[in-house]
């Protein structure tokens, strides 16, 4: 192993922080064998608080993890239009640049680190920038797609990102719909350093189980027909849809039940929703779960939902982490047709896939799901075979076979 050299992963979201990208960066380097070394922050770019439970993960992990106070700068309202705000912005971007460097170049000569990934394009656009050019160590870039698909003030018109993925020695994408991505900013001519890495679920935590008698009587399920959706409460999930396809759902089968898992900005106007339609009693808000009882709260569930679709700026899912782990449950899924999400549920196979801008597409599904129990079942069946072969072991080889440039047994 130490004949291959390590891989250094800079992750500005990473466990115990809950996220699809979080997910994906803590099973690869879980599975990495001790190859890959973790930095990422200890306090939240949200809040500016520590991040709870980072030293319980950190001193349990079978991998090691640097964790400075940030990795970026924190990106606040300043008016644009302020020159002054603009340039006290910058000089501290340049310092906190040159301390992240600083400690970067420590443990790559520490380490014996070949290649460094980073998991955030867009702030860490320099880091591959400067490898790439002043270094022999090799770069990757993990992109999931939707990052790609917006303009900012940090990056307008993508150059910087465009940049750096022309530098990368290899660009790792999660979806077909995220290759395609890449392709329209870089086009052809870099197209043998993409490698397609769809994402993986961790089958040793999720897997099919009991229904948690405690949780059913604290959400007062007992007796329901469940439609579970787990994520971030943010536009795109289309979480607002299922709601108001519960208007039509609960007509008919009064039985049946929303229940939310998680929370985000858009969880006010949820709740408000959800009463002004009528249906706040059928509709059921969880809040943040715990990591442990995660898998109990997806086991709920008779059917998973998450209608999913574009908004008008460009973001979307890139692919959609959710619908694996519900599969791994054994539960067929319900998700938008846009964006990546085609790599995940496959249409008729594992679940359906509808258009995420239709109350009444989404109503069809949630009630084709509910009345045939024959179907439900089946691709509930589909869908656990699919995520049982889709363990994080098999996605962390191929992305140290390429980061080391050598096959790994």
């Amino acid at each position: 192993m130490s004949d291959l050299g390590k891989i250094l992963l800079v992750a500005n979201t990473f466990p115990p922080k809950l996220g699809g990208s979080a997910v994906v960066y803590g099973n690869l380097a879980r599975q990495s064998g001790g190859r890959m070394i973790v930095i990422a922050p200890r306090e939240d770019y949200t809040d500016g608080l520590p991040i709870i439970g980072w030293r319980e993960h950190d001193r349990t992990s079978a991998y090691p993890v640097v964790r400075p106070r940030l990795l970026r700068t924190v990106m606040g309202d300043a008016d644009p239009a302020d020159a002054l705000g603009r340039m006290w912005f910058i000089a501290g971007d340049l310092l906190q640049r040159a301390r992240l460097l600083s400690r970067l170049l420590r443990i790559i000569f520490r380490e014996g680190i070949v290649s460094i990934c980073i998991g955030e394009i867009v702030t860490s656009n320099w880091i591959v920038r400067f490898f790439h050019r002043f270094t022999k160590v090799r770069t990757a870039i993990y992109i999931h797609g939707e990052e790609l698909l917006l303009e900012g003030t940090y990056d307008p018109h993508h150059e910087r990102t465009i940049k750096a993925l022309r530098a990368a020695d290899n660009i790792f994408v999660v979806s077909g719909f995220t290759a395609e991505a890449v392709r329209g900013l870089i086009g052809d001519d870099r197209l043998d350093r993409i490698h397609l890495i769809e994402n993986g679920v961790d089958t040793h935590l999720f897997h099919p189980g009991p229904q948690r008698a405690d949780l059913l009587a604290t959400y007062g399920l007992d007796g329901c027909f469940v439609f579970v959706t787990v994520c971030r409460l943010i536009e795109k999930k289309g979480v607002d849809t299922a709601i108001r396809a519960m208007v039509t759902v609960g007509q008919r089968h009064p039985e049946a039940r929303l229940l939310v898992v998680g929370e985000g900005p858009y969880l006010a106007d949820l709740v408000r929703l959800a009463r002004m339609a009528g249906v706040d009693h059928q509709v059921v808000f969880a809040g943040k779960v715990t990591e442990e009882d995660l898998v109990d709260h997806y086991r709920l569930g008779d059917v998973f939902i998450m209608a999913n679709r574009a908004l008008p700026n460009g973001d979307t899912e890139g692919f959609g982490l959710v619908f694996l782990e519900a599969n791994a449950c054994g539960i067929a899924v319900i998700g938008g047709q846009d964006g990546g999400t085609s790599s995940a549920v496959r249409h008729g196979e594992n679940g359906l896939l509808v258009d995420g801008h239709s109350v009444d597409a989404v109503a069809d599904a949630m009630m084709t799901l509910r009345e045939d129990p024959e179907l439900r079942a089946r691709m509930g069946r589909n869908g656990l075979r699919i995520a049982q072969a889709a363990g994080w072991e098999h996605k962390a080889a191929a992305v140290l076979a390429a980061c080391l440039d050598t096959p790994i047994e």
